[in-house]
């Protein structure tokens, strides 16, 4: 048996495993809310899971390892503001978010500034979804073609009937519960990678020695290619614009109670550092095993298959198929319940059968626009996802974070904040992202300078908002 096929078999009945799963949990799914937030009854476990599965994403499984392979030591600060989201959140946002008892994040919008706002946030997260769910179809793509002889169309029919399949069925509740047990999967599966290679190239120690040899600059926490600026906004890019990225935020208001939402956020912070090490050693381990891979995407590809046993291998493959669809369909979850509770439901009024409906109507139209743009996409797929994220971000973080902290913030703040940090990060990239800072750097710290000058010379919100989102101050 050829080592494409055992690939193949070992992915596709891990797929179909997870597939009965989803369908199991989905009898449960009888109203809009179940299907949007799972009834907010996602406990500790599913809301870890499904949040950190979530963060992987095809960027995490595919192309992190080429950028640590490619750029060494100092390419771990594209990791480390994903793990300070969720300290940022655990100590400060999720509790509050979670208390206000809101199914989504437009709805927290709305609430919290304005509904009109709302409305235009719901279209810039249906936009930039698409492009995040389309980093997930390319990455899909690039494993399928690794042990089947498809063209790049054929593939992604396949993945986009998986990745609805998944969402329109089930729902949050199916979402969560599928995610963690990819989390578990893809833990295990780096893991095991890195104590594999780390054994090839004699240990931890004889790792760094030899890539330095290579690249003096390896071993450093900074480079010539990634300078203490540009280190910074990979922090910014993953530790803020986060917040404006709903498909991690909805998680929040998932949780059975705040003091849930709290702590799982903690527990996530250190299962994302227990996932990054081994990535990270992954990548520097294979400069030295494999040297000579110009394309970022392809490093760990390359790895699996030339380095690892069939078996060993295909549960890599299904580590990363994992990784992949449960990115995808929490992000087709979200843009689908986006439109039809935050836009279409706001134009005419909908039963809640109804709007259950619109939801899985949508999710096959987004599936479908996100397989088109994927044909028009070149960039790594790290950047395509930070682009999309950091778009976002620059709009709405500052909206999540000084929204639940800061009582004046106000609903003309607010559309400063959404209409300077989305400007600038535009501008940002229309130049070329100049002197190696990223657009997010400049997006949220105009957005935040928006919110709070604009917020200060206008009229504070009402007493009723205050009081829905800062009862202490009764």
């Amino acid at each position: 048996m050829s080592n494409s096929m055992v690939y193949l078999i070992i992915t596709i009945g891990f797929m179909l495993g997870l597939a009965c799963i989803g369908i199991m949990i989905s009898r449960g799914i009888k109203t809009s809310e179940d299907w949007m937030v799972a009834g907010k009854s996602l406990g500790i476990i599913p809301l870890t899971g499904t949040y950190f599965a979530t963060l992987i994403s095809a960027a995490g499984m595919v192309s992190h390892p080429g950028y640590y392979y490619l750029n060494g030591w100092p390419g771990w600060w594209n990791c480390a503001g994903t793990i300070l989201t969720s300290f940022i959140a655990c100590i400060w946002i999720a509790r509050r978010l979670r208390r206000t008892g809101y199914n989504t994040y437009s709805e927290y919008i709305a609430g919290r500034f304005s509904e009109k706002l709302a409305i235009w946030a719901s279209f810039l997260v249906v936009i930039c979804s698409i492009v995040m769910l389309c980093a997930q179809v390319m990455g899909g793509v690039a494993i399928l073609q690794t042990f089947v002889d498809w063209n790049k169309a054929t593939c992604c029919i396949v993945l986009l009937l998986v990745f609805i399949a998944f969402t329109a069925i089930g729902g949050m509740k199916a979402v969560a519960w599928t995610d963690t047990i990819c989390a578990f999967i893809i833990i295990c599966g780096v893991w095991i990678m890195a104590v594999f290679f780390l054994g090839e190239v004699g240990g931890f120690t004889a790792m760094n020695e030899k890539i330095a040899a290579i690249n003096p600059d390896f071993i450093k926490p900074f480079s010539v290619k990634i300078p203490p600026i540009t280190a910074l906004s990979w922090v910014v890019t993953w530790g803020f614009c986060n917040f404006g990225a709903p498909v991690f935020v909805v998680r929040f208001l998932t949780a059975t109670t705040p003091e849930v939402a709290e702590r799982t956020q903690g527990i996530n912070a250190i299962c994302l550092f227990f996932f990054y090490l081994p990535l990270i050693i992954i990548g520097l381990c294979g400069m030295i095993i494999l040297p000579g891979i110009e394309a970022q995407d392809r490093v760990f590809l390359s790895l699996v298959t030339q380095k690892l046993h069939p078996i060993a291998g295909g549960i890599m493959f299904a580590a990363v198929v994992a990784a992949i669809i449960s990115t995808a369909d929490s992000i087709l979850l979200l843009a689908a319940a986006t439109f039809s509770n935050d836009v279409y439901a706001k134009f005419r009024k909908v039963s809640d059968q109804e709007q259950l409906k619109v939801s899985r109507i949508a999710t096959v139209v987004i599936g479908v626009a996100s397989v088109a743009l994927s044909f028009f996409m070149e960039d790594a797929i790290l950047f395509i996802q930070a682009k999309s994220v950091t778009l976002m971000g620059s709009a709405m973080a500052m909206l999540t974070i000084v929204g639940v902290m800061w009582k004046r913030a106000n609903k003309a703040g607010a559309v400063a904040c959404m209409v300077c940090g989305l400007a600038a990060a535009c501008i940002w990239y229309a130049l070329g992202e100049p002197y190696g800072v990223m657009a997010a750097l400049p997006g949220i710290i105009v957005s935040l300078i928006a919110l709070i000058v604009v917020s200060c010379i206008t009229p504070p919100p009402s007493d009723k908002v205050i009081a829905k989102f800062f009862p202490e101050s009764k």
